[in-house]
């Protein structure tokens, strides 16, 4: 079974829109934020344009579609168990995504919160936190992702930036500094990832990006 402690802090409510093709952000009062996926996603935009070209639209497009869809299912039945709740999902390929993680959620405790909507007028960012909890005992931000297969650590820089700037967040929210990030991440050919950080060896970069992003 695992222990929840909420700890909201009276977070900002959220709503996530599409903008010209773009995720963004709106608080209750009104102020806009950029989709932190969308910001440090960026960073691969030439070799993702590049790809699409190589396999064509129709391909890329089925294939987006297809990892959006496995990913959805695999974060909702590992919600689902973190929740300690029934997992009902019939899905073969998500199933076999989420035994195979299950070894590493099985290190997580104590959590703060799942799917938690969080924002940053600094950042000028919004995003959803996949899991705020502990991770080996550590205080954490967690981010669950699946993969066609194992990735090398240059491929993946995008998610300890997205994990850093949700730290960011959680911390301007409620004072409370997270500086441990993890991403775990789950690969059809049956390899298992554990990403153990530090936040602050990324917070420049991060930062950079975002300036870049807005310039463009």
């Amino acid at each position: 079974m695992f222990e929840h402690i909420p700890r909201n802090f009276g977070l900002p409510k959220l709503k996530r829109k599409n903008e010209n093709g773009h995720g963004v952000y709106y608080d209750e009062e009104g102020n806009r934020y950029h989709s932190t996926t969308t910001v440090v996603g960026s960073i691969d935009e030439a070799g993702l344009n590049e790809w699409k070209q190589r396999v064509g639209e129709d391909v890329a497009k089925y294939v987006s579609i297809k990892a959006t869809t496995l990913g959805t299912k695999m974060h909702n039945m590992i919600e689902n168990y973190l929740n300690n709740e029934e997992n009902t999902e019939t899905s073969i390929f998500a199933k076999a995504h989420f035994n195979n993680i299950k070894p590493l959620l099985d290190k997580i405790q104590y959590i703060n919160g799942l799917e938690t909507k969080i924002c940053s007028k600094k950042l000028g960012l919004a995003g959803t936190v996949d899991c705020i909890a502990e991770y080996n005992g550590v205080h954490s931000i967690i981010d669950f992702k699946t993969s066609s297969k194992l990735k090398k650590e240059e491929w993946i820089k995008k998610y300890f930036l997205q994990t850093t700037a949700y730290s960011l967040m959680w911390e301007e929210l409620t004072s409370t500094k997270i500086d441990q990030i993890v991403i775990l991440i789950s690969g059809e050919d049956g390899s298992r990832e554990e990403y153990i950080r530090q936040r602050d060896d990324y917070v420049d970069e991060l930062k950079e990006v975002i300036a870049n992003y807005k310039e463009q």
